[in-house]
């Protein structure tokens, strides 16, 4: 999440401007989607893996669907609603407003870029949550008590799905089709590989990291470097080139370049996690109180930051607002990248602490059985009761 809103307010004040630093910010919005897609495939599929090797029966379909429903659904139509009558983003109130409550509006290019922009992500998420069920149940009636099978099917598919990027990059297929689960599955499938493996190496060694995984700060010394790699491989230009990249040819080996890079560093970045939570330094940062409390709000913080990046950096009347993400390029921004950062944080804070109390709150405890009087207090404590993601 903070990854994400790093990149759009570094797009918003102008800090990607073709140097190192701005590629850095450029990379940061580029991973953020994407580790997140491998974490919630991880989360996600980790029951039924744990569910079919113990002989158990599989997780109910109904009882995943409903708390998917409510884990996901009521906040974004809430943010979507207000956000649609103040500021007024774009599309919302018109004949496709079908396509953005019913997370479709990544299937349409006049779609695709308005309404809440980054909700690109719900709708790969949302066909992901409704595939999920049927892969499961396919693995276990091929796949039961062979992970090593399923590992090397995930592994193919995934890079299928590199194909269909690098299809799109190079304009043999639509860069919408890119952008779908046909294209963004690679990265759900190294999660889903994850979660194979941390099940069929669980009681062998004794829940601790398999004999193959490298310590942590090794595993972080090769994310940096895949990161540097991916600075170096970004599109030269700043924010114009970035945002032109979509409909550009690229050479092919940039386009496997920094496909590979991003597997590398998002297996690197999420495997200490995956098989050895209680070590590395990262690991006792990340559990901080404010930053796993960010956790907490981040799915609402994601609904709401880039309306809020917008309007605190716009020196315009926000009344003329429009909300279609790619407006930087046409206002002139006064703030400062570190200052509009932290005024970003900190409003986007208040106003999804708002927003999960009153929204999010009543039907996460509705998903979990409990009241939401129940699920406040220790954020680390709620963090780790509720391990869905977002």
């Amino acid at each position: 999440m903070l990854g994400v809103l790093t990149f759009h307010v570094a797009l918003y004040s102008g800090a990607i401007n073709g140097s190192a630093l701005g590629d850095t910010f450029g990379v940061f919005g580029y991973l953020g989607p994407l580790v997140f897609f491998a974490i919630s495939g991880f989360l996600l599929y980790r029951p039924f893996v744990a569910a079919r090797t113990a002989g158990r029966d599989a997780p109910s379909v109904r009882r995943y669907g409903r708390r998917r429903v409510l884990r996901i659904v009521p906040a974004y139509w809430f943010v979507l609603t207000v956000l649609a009558v103040f500021p007024g983003i774009v599309g919302v109130f018109s004949g496709d407003w079908w396509r953005y409550y019913g997370f479709l509006q990544l299937y349409s290019a006049r779609t695709v870029g308005e309404g809440i922009p980054v909700a690109w992500t719900l709708c790969v998420e949302v066909t992901f949550y409704l595939a999920l069920p049927l892969w499961a149940y396919v693995m276990g009636r091929t796949c039961r008590l062979r992970p090593r099978l399923e590992v090397a099917i995930l592994a193919g598919l995934g890079i299928a799905a590199m194909a269909v990027q690098a299809a799109a990059s190079r304009q043999a297929v639509s860069w919408l089709t890119g952008q779908t689960l046909l294209g963004e599955f690679s990265w759900f499938a190294i999660g889903m590989a994850l979660a194979v493996v941390s099940v069929a190496t669980k009681d062998r060694e004794r829940d601790r990291a398999p004999w193959f995984v490298p310590r942590p700060a090794v595993l972080w010394g090769v994310a940096l470097l895949a990161m540097a790699g991916l600075v170096a491989n970004a599109p030269s230009g700043g924010a114009a080139a970035l945002l032109a990249e979509s409909t550009a040819v690229r050479p092919w080996h940039t386009i496997i370049i920094r496909l590979v890079l991003t597997a590398v560093f998002i297996t690197a970045l999420i495997m200490p996690e995956v098989f050895d939570r209680s070590s590395g330094v990262a690991h006792r940062v990340l559990s901080t109180r404010p930053l796993v409390y960010l956790g907490v709000i981040s799915y609402s913080a994601y609904l709401w930051h880039l309306v809020i990046v917008e309007l605190l950096a716009r020196k315009s009347d926000p009344q003329h607002f429009s909300a279609s993400g790619f407006g930087v390029l046409d206002h002139i921004h006064v703030a400062r990248t570190l200052i509009l950062w932290l005024m970003t944080v900190a409003v986007t804070a208040l106003v999804a602490t708002f927003s999960y109390r009153v929204v999010e709150l009543p039907f996460l405890a509705r998903k979990e059985g409990r009241r939401p009087s129940e699920l406040l207090g220790d954020p680390r404590r709620l963090a780790a009761e509720q391990p869905d993601p977002q």
